[in-house]
């Protein structure tokens, strides 16, 4: 299995964005509802459910400094503008889904001499 990788347009083509490292503490699935619930006297639930979104959570533990920290600091700064991309979870297979950033906020912690670490939460475009 190949290390996932990010696909995004600018406004001037595609471009790939392949993981150097793999990523750690991928979800299987999270989702989150967005419903209003309403309890009569006699104790009986009503559920009106809006919408129920689905999100990706996956830590990237090395982003080394260089090449593969700058390609990451260009996909935030398109990703926290609010630009759609798609992640491949296997860059060598076809199967992908599309995500914008769910995050406001995105840091590049320390984590060792030339490595940074960053916590990423994607929620997945819906057509």
């Amino acid at each position: 299995m190949a290390n996932p990788q990010i696909v995004y347009n600018p406004g001037n083509g595609n471009v790939t964005s392949a993981f150097k490292y793999p990523p750690k503490n991928v979800t299987g699935f999270e989702m989150q509802a967005t419903a209003h619930d309403n309890i009569s006297s006699a104790g009986v639930r009503e559920r009106i459910t809006e919408r129920i979104d689905n999100f990706l959570g996956l830590e990237m533990p090395y982003v080394a400094l260089g090449p593969d920290l700058s390609g990451w600091q260009t996909f935030l700064q398109f990703a926290l503008a609010g630009g759609q991309f798609s992640y491949y979870p296997d860059s060598s297979q076809s199967n992908f889904t599309n995500y914008w950033l769910d995050d406001a906020k995105q840091i590049a912690d320390y984590a060792h001499p030339a490595l940074y670490k960053l916590k990423l939460r994607f929620r997945q475009v819906v057509t």
